[in-house]
């Protein structure tokens, strides 16, 4: 494929997850949770660059491939528009 593929986690069959450059999942967890989470999801789908995932409280989890930790806002940017 030569289109990014994102893909939900929470519905998302098996294949699907195998080819995704993007996981995503809309059930908030723990940030703690969330994080391990996603170093879990990175870890499972070598092909994933990036994972997502809600925090309790409204923060969102993000981890790349290269191990880089960020914090973004849980509304999407003026003129963006929110998935799912």
């Amino acid at each position: 494929m030569s289109e990014l593929v994102v893909v939900c986690l929470d519905s998302a069959e098996e294949n699907w997850r195998e080819c995704a450059d993007v996981l995503f999942s809309t059930r908030p967890r723990p940030p703690a949770e969330a994080w391990l989470l996603a170093g879990l999801v990175l870890w499972r789908y070598p092909g994933c660059l990036l994972v997502l995932l809600p925090g309790a409280g409204g923060d969102v989890i993000l981890r790349m491939r290269a191990g880089v930790m960020a914090g973004i806002a849980a509304d999407p940017p003026p003129g963006g528009r929110e998935l799912g």
